[in-house]
């Protein structure tokens, strides 16, 4: 049972990855930290593998059905796809839970040629291509994150947002979620990776795959095209059109598109609420990403904070 009442601000932290590799198995000794943003992501040195990747999330009800649904998509996809989709957890009873994080485990994909926005399509156009899994993927729900970090922020003591702000971003998600329950979206609805980017597509033996599937669910596939689309992260206009070619759907002909766009750059900021009173550059960050929202300031350039 996840521990009731558990806050999903802070993010566990060395003693629960001691833990959970014990738990695992594994010799947690000497791990470096990659990112801490909404996973505590660390780098175990592993001789026979080359490396193990452990992921932390609080143990709360949400972060289980998402490791869940992580481990079971990434090994049912690599029994349902013909060729590579997503990287495939470590063997084992996983997720572990340990010291109240709920932790999963991965090979480390040393990928020295960066994936390209070509290559992420590629990746996406498999996996809508597959059939639903047998077993319960989570819907996808629409800025329902960004929700629980606003109701998290209406509790502290000194909030990292304004009221004024606050009442903002709850009135604009508001009008968001409106508009998408009232959208028919091309390409249908099915598997859905839902963050799926360069970032998060690494090179294992048979090729590409996309890792970090917290967010997998079933929602329109459309969904899943906007990290190929003008953002505020600025890539060439040449790399969004090559990602949609090798897609191989023009979503930009679909006058509905900036409604995906925006829910994405709004739901983007949940992590930063979350993190703004422990992380000063993200609470740096939090401010530049509300602040151009509200201004609709396209020519702000965004930055991820790990």
């Amino acid at each position: 049972m996840a521990q009731p009442g558990r806050s999903d601000s802070a993010l566990p932290g060395p003693d629960a990855l001691e833990a959970a590799c014990r738990r695992f198995g594994v010799n947690g000794q000497g791990a470096r930290q990659l990112h801490n943003r909404s996973n505590a992501v660390y780098l175990l040195p592993n001789e026979r593998s080359g490396g193990i990747i452990v992921r932390l999330a609080p143990d709360t009800e949400l972060r289980r059905q998402r490791a869940d649904t992580a481990v079971a998509v990434t090994r049912w996809l690599g029994t349902h796809s013909a060729e590579p989709i997503g990287l495939q957890p470590l063997t084992g009873d996983q997720p572990v839970i340990a010291a109240g994080a709920v932790t999963t485990f991965w090979p480390y994909c040393l990928t020295e040629i960066p994936a390209t926005l070509t290559d992420v399509a590629i990746l996406l156009h498999r996996l809508h291509q597959t059939s639903r899994p047998s077993f319960t993927v989570p819907e996808y729900r629409p800025l329902h994150r960004l929700r629980e970090a606003l109701d998290l922020e209406d509790m502290r003591e000194q909030p990292a947002l304004s009221a004024d702000n606050r009442h903002w971003i709850r009135k604009r998600a508001t009008e968001l979620v409106d508009a998408y329950h009232a959208t028919e979206f091309p390409l249908g609805v099915g598997l859905v990776h839902a963050d799926a980017h360069t970032e998060n597509a690494v090179r294992d033996e048979h090729g590409y795959v996309l890792i970090d599937w917290d967010q997998c669910c079933i929602g329109p596939r459309a969904l899943d095209l906007i990290s190929g689309l003008p953002d505020h992260f600025h890539r060439p206009e040449s790399e969004r059109r090559q990602f949609l070619d090798a897609y191989g759907y023009d979503l930009l002909s679909w006058p509905g598109w900036q409604l995906l766009r925006d829910i994405g750059e709004l739901h983007s900021i949940a992590s930063y609420i979350r993190l703004a009173p422990h992380k000063p550059t993200a609470a740096a960050q939090l401010e530049v990403r509300v602040r151009s929202l509200r201004d609709e300031d396209r020519a702000v350039e965004w930055q991820a904070i790990a």
